[in-house]
């Protein structure tokens, strides 16, 4: 009989603990700056809420500071004949066989990062950013000797100089874009701890600022002459002029004192009228977009340090993301260099299109605009690989400070890549100009108003190499 006593409450003790055991993991999870011992999520991850019980609302504000240095080399194809390459073969199989050193690239960009994120229900947030840029310096400088020669292999045969090495642009600074995004939890580990955090959300980016114009610093003043060349002298800008969808996904699960995590981001932007992006021959067609921009991101957070007790939380991020950047037109490291020339190239327009004329030949149409250069260039593809880590020390339930460090390096590619012709589908040899093949009269397209022979043809063409980019980054975070 004493056995079954015993037994009967053995069976109502472990009943007890089971319903204890339960109703804990269902019970709402605390704020985000409480931190719950071993199943806090990765600040990568992390979304603030609202209407959870004992915490009906989460607002945080934050302050972050970025200061980014980037260099690059500045090469530019050469025809000229070398190691026995000379002859006629040779530039008949259009080989290029050499890039000759033009400048070396230098940026030094200071931001202020203003943001609020806000809780709209479980899992859920608003999430608003404001960068300024305070800042922002860029300059050409010599490349082994180039600066000497610069005369010389920058001349522009119609008349005139490309660029010159040294030079710089103006100091720029104000606000690009304003940010707004929805970050949203689908799985959360702190509500369920049998499943990972899955985080989706969407941003859109707002162009604000005055728009970038190409210039130059002469003689100690601001150069920005207006590319259809009447008389002016524009804002230096600040902004690229481009409206930006993002989305996202990002996994994390934590397992005790580690927590990996990846992730994907796709960037698609879309230019605004009052840019020189657009404002010569609007007709929007994808060989005129802007790059497409899609990134993975793998990392691990570790934690060495948690105390519920005091808030406190002191983690570690380690993080490797991998961007593609596909072929459009795109600001370059030589926007201002090349936008500011005054070399006779670059500064005749092209028409916008061509039309039937005497004889059916394809001539000019005109009534069509002319297309000016303002600097924009056809950019090829490249990868760019970052490293980066940081540390977070939350150092009680209201306030979080991050440091971190980044290191990028963008694959070699051209700058200047504009294609003579555009395959658009269109046979008709009335509007292809000189884009018809003279022995087959076959049709290649239609001529590419953007496309400009001084920097465009094979052994003529600017590359980018070497691009490294340091970031260092510091925020603070109050959370209420």
């Amino acid at each position: 009989m004493r056995v079954s006593r015993r037994v009967g409450l053995c069976f109502v003790a472990v009943l007890a603990l089971s319903s204890a055991a339960g109703t804990a993991h269902a019970d709402e999870p605390v704020a985000a700056r409480e931190p719950t011992l071993m199943t806090e999520t990765a600040e990568v991850t992390s979304v603030v809420d609202a209407f959870d019980k004992d915490d009906p609302f989460d607002l945080n504000i934050v302050l972050g500071f970025t200061q980014s240095w980037k260099t690059a080399k500045i090469r530019r194809e050469s025809q000229l004949p070398q190691n026995g390459l000379e002859g006629p073969s040779s530039s008949q199989a259009g080989f290029i066989p050499a890039t000759e050193n033009i400048a070396s690239y230098s940026s030094s960009m200071s931001v202020l990062n203003l943001g609020v994120d806000v809780g709209l229900y479980h899992d859920l947030a608003l999430v608003i950013r404001m960068p300024v840029i305070l800042a922002w310096s860029q300059s050409l400088g010599d490349l082994n000797g180039s600066a000497a020669v610069a005369s010389q292999i920058l001349a522009d045969p119609a008349g005139g100089q490309l660029f010159s090495v040294p030079s710089s642009s103006p100091t720029r600074s104000g606000i690009d874009t304003l940010n707004f995004g929805l970050d949203w939890a689908i799985f959360n580990q702190q509500r369920d701890f049998t499943k990972p955090t899955w985080v989706i959300g969407v941003e859109g980016r707002v162009a604000v600022g005055t728009p970038l114009h190409a210039c130059q610093v002469v003689n100690g003043s601001n150069f920005c002459p207006n590319p259809d060349g009447t008389p002016g002298n524009r804002d230096p800008g600040i902004s690229k002029g481009f409206d930006s969808l993002i989305a996202k996904t990002v996994w994390s699960r934590r397992f005790g004192y580690v927590e990996p995590y990846t992730g994907f981001w796709v960037q698609a932007d879309f230019p605004t009228g009052g840019s020189d992006f657009s404002k010569w021959n609007p007709e929007e067609d994808l060989e005129r977009m802007p790059p497409l921009q899609g990134s993975f991101v793998m990392g691990l957070e570790v934690v060495p340090y948690e105390a519920r007790e005091q808030f406190q939380r002191l983690t570690a991020d380690f993080r490797f993301k991998g961007t593609y950047h596909s072929p459009g037109r795109d600001y370059s490291e030589l926007f201002d260099a090349l936008g500011a020339s005054q070399a006779t190239s670059l500064r005749t327009p092209n028409p916008a299109s061509y039309t039937s004329g005497p004889g059916g030949k394809s001539v000019v149409d005109p009534n069509a605009e002319n297309v000016y250069f303002a600097g924009i260039t056809e950019q090829a593809a490249y990868g760019a690989f970052t490293v980066s880590s940081s540390a977070t020390w939350q150092t009680g339930p209201y306030i979080k400070f991050t440091l971190g460090a980044g290191l990028t390096y963008a694959q070699s590619h051209l700058i200047t890549a504009a294609d003579v012709c555009t395959p658009n589908g269109n046979s008709n040899p009335a509007a292809a100009g000189p884009c018809v093949e003279q022995s087959t009269g076959v049709v290649q397209g239609v001529p590419n108003p953007d496309h400009r022979d001084i920097i465009d043809l094979p052994g003529h063409r600017f590359s980018v190499d070497d691009t490294m980019i340091v970031d260092l980054y510091a925020m603070g975070v109050v959370m209420f």
